[in-house]
């Protein structure tokens, strides 16, 4: 039984359905997302995931920014925005497919965006164009 479980416990971590450890990407809401892009706010780049718990892209995408998240600790911040819980942002943002990431720099420079699932690889280029 004890082994049967460590086992479902593995394969639910694999499909990021459960975490082995604090989760590298943080929620956050509209507040939290203003107040990172106010002035001498942001310390390093940031990536932002904008989602919704229904959407099935969402859910495959997270797993993977939680991984970058491991990847580029210390280096770029991972947030997570949930839009049904911060439809003010989304509108003004005028966010209207998901999941939608955004790359930001800086607050003096345009955001990179991706809309969309897009696999691991992809994102790592936009990530690393952040560090450049």
């Amino acid at each position: 039984m004890k082994k049967a479980l460590l086992i479902i416990v593995a394969m639910l971590t694999m499909c990021g359905i459960a975490s082995a450890g604090e989760a590298k990407v943080k929620v956050i809401n509209q507040e939290k997302f203003f107040g990172l892009l106010a002035p001498g706010k942001l310390s390093r780049p940031i990536v932002v995931d904008f989602n919704a718990t229904w959407c099935g892209p969402c859910r495959k995408l997270a797993p993977i920014l939680e991984e970058l998240a491991a990847e580029y600790e210390g280096k770029v911040d991972f947030y997570s925005i949930d839009v049904d819980q911060n439809k003010e942002l989304a509108k003004t943002l005028e966010i209207q497919s998901i999941p939608y990431v955004v790359f930001i720099k800086s607050v003096n420079e345009d955001p990179a965006e991706s809309i969309g699932l897009v696999t691991k690889e992809e994102l790592k280029v936009y990530i690393d164009n952040l560090l450049k």
